[in-house]
């Protein structure tokens, strides 16, 4: 029974915890010095990097529905020729294009052996 319990609250705070901001590098530079790291508000669910032809860089918090050439030149590039990449984990937005931790993976590692152990018991 106490297990059964301490199941359940881990898998609740689990989900809970799914919902947490995103956190993004937040800089105008050309040195990744400079940036800081920001939890990004509830609305914005994406980290974008902008690199312009002057090999400027921008780093913000963004919305994955606005990931488009058209809105990212609207707010942030005067330059004709930039590049941008959005992406969806904390701190995927370095210059030196950090790999992919997704923290659902770290969750998921915890869940299965424990969930395989729970349905072990039926």
């Amino acid at each position: 029974m106490m297990a059964h319990l301490l199941v359940k609250s881990f898998l609740f705070l689990s989900v809970c915890s799914l919902g947490s901001a995103i956190i993004c590098y937040v800089c105008d530079s050309d040195n990744d010095l400079l940036c800081s790291k920001e939890h990004c508000t509830s609305n914005y669910d994406t980290c974008l990097n902008v690199t312009q032809v002057t090999h400027k860089f921008l780093r913000r918090c963004w919305t994955d529905r606005e990931c488009q050439a058209k809105a990212v030149k609207a707010k942030y590039s005067r330059d004709s020729d930039f590049s941008f990449t959005c992406c969806n984990w904390d701190l995927c937005n370095s210059r030196s294009g950090s790999s992919r931790v997704d923290r659902n993976l770290g969750l998921l590692a915890v869940l299965a052996p424990l969930a395989g152990w729970h349905l072990s018991r039926f």
